[in-house]
C-alpha cells in the first residue's frame, strides 16, 4: 500500500474512533473587565498564530496527513502551542482533527497550497491559555491562576511564575525536542540567574549599616536586577522588595547579608523586558511605579539598565559609551554608529538547528557555542569575510590593549592623587579630577574596552596624559605638546626589534623606559641623557620578551609622552 495512503488512513481512523477530550474552560468574555489587557493582546502576535501555522505547513509537511504533524516520527504539536484551546471549537476535538479542520488539505493531505480555514473560529493564544479562570469567577475570592492548557490532554497544568509558563513554548521545558528555546538561553545567560548572589554580594560590601530604603534612594537594586519583584504579596515597595529577599540585622544591612526566598526571587525575567499581554512591544517594567513603559527602540530598553537612562548616577554605562559621548576633555566618537547593542548581544543565526538561530537571541552572547564544538559569531552578520575565530582573537586584543592602558592609567591617576594632596592649585586639582572621570568612565563599560574600543583608549589615554602632567608639574594651556613629538614606534605590532622616534624642540636631558601592561617597568632605554634638538631614535630589542602589550614613557626634560606597542613573535 501507499505508504502517503496508509498514513492516511491511519490518520482517518483516529479521527473518528478517538474520543471526543473533557475540558472544562472558562466561556467568560475577559475583555469586558479586562480592557487594557485585551487592547494589548490584540496587538500581539499571540492574537495572530494561524497563518503561521498554515505557512509552516504548506512549506514543511506538504505531502503528508494532519496526524503525521501530531504523532508522526517527526512530530511537531503546533495546536499545543499556537492556539492549544482551539481543541475547543466546533463542539470539541482531538488534536489531530483541529489541525483538519483549521487547515485546508487536498485528498486528506496538506500541500504547499494549504492555507488557514475557519479562522473565525480559531482562538489564537487567548486569555484561557495562559490562565485557569474558576468557575464563579469574578467572585474576588476566586482568582485566575497561572496555567497552560495542554492540549493533548484537555487540562491545565498550573506553572509557578511567568518565566514558567512562557518556557511552556518558548523552551523546552514541555517538548525537549522545540527547536524554540529562548528559555533554556535565559536560563543560561546573566539575566536568568546568579543576580541575587550579586545584589547580597554588594550590600554586604557596600551598604552596611544601611536599611533598605537607604538603598533604594541611594542605588536602586530592585529596578535592575529583579523589577518584577515588586508583584510579590499582591504588590509591594522597592525598599520591602529588599528586605524581603535580604537578610538585615535590627532593620540594617550588614557584612552577614545573604539572600533569602531565593525561590521567589524572580532575576531579569520576560516580563521585565516584555509586557505579556504584548510580548512584541519594547517595554520595560518600572519597578517605582508597577507600569510597563513602552519605549520607541531597544537601545533604550538596554539603557535603562546598562546605562544612565534611567538612573543618572548608575556605573553601568555601556550604553553611554557605545554612543561614544559624556568623557571630559575627550572628543566624542561613536565606532559604530550604525550597530545597536541587539545587533551584536541579541543575534539570531540563520542557519536551522543552531543554537544561534534557537536561543533567538536571549542568551545575549556575542559568540554562541553549538553542540558540535563549533562557534557562531555576531560579528560575522556584517564581517562577512571574517570567521568567527578570527573574530574572537581580535575581541581578545582589544580586551588585553585595554587592561594593559587600563593599568596603567590606574598607576598613574594613583600617583597624581597622592602628588596633589595639601595642594591648593585649582588648575592641577581639575586636571586630576577629569584624569579620575575618565578612568571611572572607561571602566565602567564592564566590556573591557570592546563596545567602543577607540573611545575607551582615548578616555584611559587622556587619564595618563592628565596625570603625567600633574606628576611632572607641568601643565601648559595653549600648547601641551611644546614641539615635543613622541612618534609612534615602527613596526608596530612588531617581532624581534623596533625602532622609537622622537623630536625635541631644544636640548633636554631624555629618559626612556619601557613598561609592561602591569606598569612593571622591564627595560630602561635612555637614562636622563642629554640630546640636543631636533630628531632622535632608540632601538628596542624584545627576543627575551613575551608576546603583548607595552607602553614606551619618554621624558625630556619635564615633557612626558607616552605610547603603547604591541610585540607578536
Amino acid at each position: 500500500m501507499n505508504k502517503f495512503l496508509q498514513v492516511f488512513l491511519i490518520g482517518f481512523t483516529l479521527i473518528f474512533i478517538t474520543p471526543m477530550p473533557n475540558y472544562a474552560q472558562s466561556q467568560l468574555d475577559c475583555s469586558l473587565c479586562h480592557s487594557a489587557e485585551y487592547n494589548n493582546w490584540l496587538l500581539s502576535h499571540h492574537a495572530n498564530t494561524q497563518n503561521d501555522v498554515a505557512g509552516e505547513l504548506a512549506e514543511e509537511w506538504a505531502g503528508l496527513p494532519p496526524d503525521s504533524v501530531i504523532n508522526g516520527q517527526d512530530a511537531e504539536d503546533c495546536v499545543a502551542c499556537h492556539s492549544a484551546t482551539s481543541i475547543t471549537a466546533n463542539g470539541g476535538m482531538t488534536e489531530v482533527q483541529t489541525m483538519g479542520y483549521f487547515f485546508s488539505t487536498t485528498d486528506g493531505l496538506y500541500t504547499d497550497t494549504t492555507k488557514a480555514i475557519h479562522t473565525d473560529e480559531w482562538p489564537n493564544n487567548a486569555c484561557v491559555t495562559c490562565h485557569e479562570v474558576p468557575d464563579n469567577h469574578p467572585d474576588t475570592t476566586s482568582m485566575p491562576t497561572l496555567a497552560i492548557f495542554n492540549s493533548p490532554t484537555a487540562k491545565y497544568i498550573p506553572v509557578s511564575n511567568v518565566p514558567m509558563l512562557c518556557g511552556q513554548c518558548h523552551g523546552t521545558l514541555r517538548y525537549p525536542d522545540n527547536d524554540h528555546r529562548r528559555m533554556d538561553a535565559w536560563l543560561l545567560s546573566k539575566h536568568g540567574h546568579g543576580g541575587q548572589d550579586d545584589v547580597a554580594g554588594e550590600l554586604s560590601e557596600e551598604w552596611t549599616g544601611s536599611s533598605p530604603e537607604d538603598v533604594i534612594g541611594g542605588e536602586d537594586c530592585i529596578g535592575c536586577h529583579a523589577s518584577t519583584s515588586v508583584l510579590q504579596n499582591g504588590g509591594i515597595s522597592e525598599a520591602d522588595a529588599l528586605n524581603m529577599f535580604f537578610t538585615t540585622e535590627n532593620g540594617v544591612f550588614t557584612e552577614n547579608t545573604v539572600p533569602k526566598n531565593t525561590d521567589l526571587w524572580p532575576e531579569v525575567s520576560c516580563t521585565s523586558c516584555h509586557n505579556q499581554h504584548n510580548p512584541d512591544a519594547i517595554s520595560y517594567f518600572n519597578s517605582g511605579t508597577k507600569e510597563y513603559e513602552v519605549l520607541s527602540s531597544s537601545q533604550e530598553l538596554c539603557g535603562r539598565c546598562h546605562g544612565n537612562l534611567r538612573f543618572p548616577d548608575t556605573d553601568h554605562l555601556s550604553y553611554n559609551i557605545e554612543q561614544g559621548t559624556g568623557g571630559m576633555g575627550v572628543p566624542d566618537q561613536q565606532t559604530m554608529p550604525e550597530v545597536q547593542c541587539v545587533n551584536c548581544h541579541m543575534h539570531v543565526g540563520d542557519v536551522d538547528g543552531t543554537n544561534a538561530i534557537m536561543y533567538g537571541g536571549h542568551l545575549w552572547q556575542v559568540f554562541i557555542s553549538e553542540d558540535d564544538g563549533s562557534v557562531t559569531a555576531a560579528c560575522t552578520t556584517c564581517h562577512t569575510s571574517m570567521t568567527a575565530s578570527a573574530a574572537q582573537d581580535t575581541v581578545n586584543v582589544w580586551k588585553t590593549e585595554f587592561a594593559s592602558l587600563d593599568a596603567v592609567a590606574n598607576i598613574k591617576v594613583a600617583k597624581a592623587d597622592s602628588t596633589l594632596i595639601g595642594s591648593t592649585d585649582s588648575t592641577l586639582i581639575k586636571l586630576l579630577e577629569e584624569a579620575k572621570f575618565n578612568l571611572g568612565y572607561a571602566e565602567s563599560d564592564e566590556s573591557g574596552g570592546v563596545h567602543n574600543h577607540l573611545y575607551t583608549q582615548s578616555l584611559l589615554q587622556d587619564a595618563i596624559d592628565k596625570s603625567d602632567q600633574i606628576i611632572s608639574g607641568i601643565f601648559n594651556h595653549t600648547s601641551p605638546d611644546n614641539g615635543f613629538i613622541l612618534l609612534q614606534n615602527h613596526p608596530n605590532p612588531f617581532n624581534l626589534s623596533t625602532i622609537i622616534e622622537y623630536k625635541l624642540p631644544k636640548a633636554a636631558n631624555v629618559t626612556i623606559e619601557v613598561y609592561n601592561f602591569k606598569g612593571q617597568k622591564i627595560e630602561t632605554l635612555l637614562f636622563n641623557k642629554h640630546e640636543t634638538a631636533g630628531m632622535h631614535s632608540v632601538k628596542l630589542n624584545a627576543a627575551d620578551l613575551p608576546n603583548g602589550v607595552y607602553f614606551c614613557n619618554l621624558k625630556a626634560g619635564q615633557s612626558v609622552k607616552t605610547i603603547k606597542m604591541v610585540l607578536l613573535h
